[in-house]
C-alpha cells in the first residue's frame, strides 16, 4: 500500500490547524487567560500574590495529575479518546470557575480545566505526529502550528476580557470566565472532528516501557523552562498594571503575545524541520530568555512590546523541539506515551513556578519574580546546548528512519 496516496494522510497543514485550536483552548484561554483576569480577581478578593499564584499552581498540578494520569490510561485508551474527553473537561471547566468567589472552589475548578487540558495537549500532538508521519518536510511544521495555537486563544482572549473588564470593572470576572467558556465550546468543535478522522494508521494504546536513553539533559531542560516561562505568562500583566500601564496597553501587549506564537512555527520552519531538536529547544528558550528580561531592564512601552514579541516567538517552539525530539527518538507506538512523559515533567515545573514567584513577590516585589523566572529560562537555554557538547544529538531530518511502510 502506497500510504502516501492516502485520503486522509495530505500535505495539507489544515489538520494541524484544526487540532491546535484545541490548544488554544486547553492553553490560550484555560490557563493564559487567567493572568487577564488575575488582577480583576485579585483586587476584587483581596488576595496577595501567593493566593493569586496559588490558583495558577492549582491548574498546574491538574496538569501534572492529568499527565500522569493520560501516560496510564494510555495503556488501556486510544490518544483520540483521551484526546476528545480531556477537550470537553477543560471546556467544562471555564464556565464553572465562574460559579463561585470560594478559593476551594476556584482551585478544583482549575484542577480539572488542568487535567483536561493536559489529556488534550500531550495527545493532540500524537495524533499531528501520526497524521504527518509520512511528510517529513512538513512535520516539523505541522507540529509547530499545532501547538502555536495557542496563539489564537491568547489573541481571542484579550479581545474578549480586557474590554469586558474595562466596561464593568473587577466585579466582573465571573462573566469573563463565562465568555471565555463560550469561545471555548465553539472553538472545540473543529479539533473533535479532527480527531475522529482516519488516517492510515491509527494512534493506539500501547503497554511498551518508554526508554529515556538520551533524553535526560533535555528534561531536565523542559522542566526549567515550564518553571520559569509560566512565571513571565502568570504575572507580566500585573506588574504592567503596577507600573501604571492602561488596559488598552495591556491588551496590545497580549495581542503581540499571541501574534507572536501564532506565527512562531513559520519563523521557526527551518529549525523545526532540519535542525537537531535539542539546538531547537536552547534557541527557543533563548528567545523566551529575552523576552523575559525586557521588562527587568527597560520598562518602556515599546521595549514591552518587544518583549511579547520575542517571547511569543519562542515559548511555543520549545514544546514543539521537544515533541520532534520524541518523535526521532521512539516508534510511532510510543509517540503518545513520549509526548505525555515530557508533558509530565512539563507540569512539574509549572507548578512549581507561579506560587514560588508569588512568595517572592509578596517578600519583595514583582521585579524580583520576573527576575526569578528569568534565571530559570536561562538554565533552561543552556542545558540542552550541554547536552550537545557532551554526548551529540542526532541531526538527521525529522522523518528519516521512521517513514516505515506498511507491511
Amino acid at each position: 500500500m502506497n500510504t502516501k496516496s492516502s485520503t486522509f494522510a495530505t500535505a495539507s497543514l489544515w489538520p494541524a490547524f484544526g487540532l491546535g485550536l484545541s490548544v488554544a483552548v486547553g492553553n490560550g484561554l484555560a490557563r493564559f487567560a487567567y493572568a487577564l483576569i488575575l488582577p480583576a480577581m485579585h483586587q476584587a478578593m483581596a488576595w496577595n500574590y501567593a493566593q493569586a499564584g496559588w490558583l495558577n499552581t492549582a491548574n498546574a498540578l491538574g496538569y501534572l495529575a492529568g499527565a500522569a494520569s493520560g501516560y496510564l490510561l494510555l495503556r488501556y485508551r486510544s490518544p483520540t479518546w483521551l484526546f476528545s474527553v480531556g477537550l470537553y473537561l477543560t471546556v467544562l471547566s471555564l464556565p464553572a470557575t465562574a460559579l463561585s468567589a470560594d478559593l476551594v472552589w476556584l482551585t478544583a475548578a482549575r484542577l480539572l480545566s488542568g487535567i483536561g487540558a493536559a489529556w488534550a495537549f500531550s495527545c493532540g500532538g500524537a495524533l499531528v505526529a501520526v497524521r504527518y508521519r509520512h511528510f517529513p518536510d512538513l512535520s516539523g511544521t505541522a507540529m509547530g502550528l499545532y501547538f502555536a495555537g495557542a496563539g489564537i486563544g491568547i489573541a481571542l482572549s484579550g479581545l474578549a476580557v480586557d474590554p469586558l473588564l474595562a466596561f464593568w470593572g473587577v466585579a466582573a470576572w465571573p462573566q469573563a470566565w463565562l465568555l471565555l467558556g463560550l469561545l471555548a465550546a465553539v472553538l472545540s468543535v473543529w479539533p473533535l472532528l479532527e480527531a475522529r478522522r482516519p488516517v492510515d494508521v491509527a494512534p493506539s494504546a500501547s503497554r511498551r516501557a518508554l526508554s529515556l536513553s538520551g533524553l535526560r539533559t533535555p528534561l531536565l531542560g523542559y522542566l526549567l523552562f515550564a518553571a520559569g516561562y509560566i512565571v513571565y505568562m502568570t504575572f507580566i500583566l500585573a506588574w504592567m498594571r503596577n507600573q501604571g500601564w492602561s488596559l488598552l496597553f495591556g491588551l496590545s501587549f497580549w495581542l503581540i503575545l499571541g501574534s507572536g506564537v501564532a506565527v512562531s512555527p513559520f519563523v521557526w520552519r527551518v529549525a523545526l524541520n532540519n535542525w537537531p531538536p535539542a539546538l531547537t529547544q536552547s534557541a527557543s528558550c533563548f528567545a523566551t530568555l529575552i523576552g523575559a528580561s525586557i521588562p527587568i531592564l527597560d520598562g518602556g512601552g515599546a521595549s514591552l512590546l518587544c518583549s511579547a514579541a520575542a517571547f511569543g516567538l519562542g515559548m511555543f517552539i520549545v514544546p514543539s523541539s521537544v515533541a520532534v525530539l520524541v518523535r526521532q527518538r521512539m516508534p510511532s507506538d510510543l509517540w503518545a506515551k513520549g509526548i505525555t512523559f515530557f508533558t509530565v515533567v512539563f507540569a512539574l515545573g509549572q507548578a512549581i513556578g507561579p506560587v514560588a514567584a508569588g512568595a517572592i513577590a509578596d517578600m519583595g516585589t514583582l521585579n524580583d519574580s520576573l527576575s526569578f523566572g528569568a534565571a530559570l529560562l536561562l538554565v533552561a537555554a543552556l542545558l540542552p546546548l550541554l547536552g550537545l557538547a557532551s554526548k551529540g544529538v542526532p541531526g538527521h531530518r525529522l522523518g528519516e528512519g521512521l517513514n516505515e511502510e506498511s507491511e
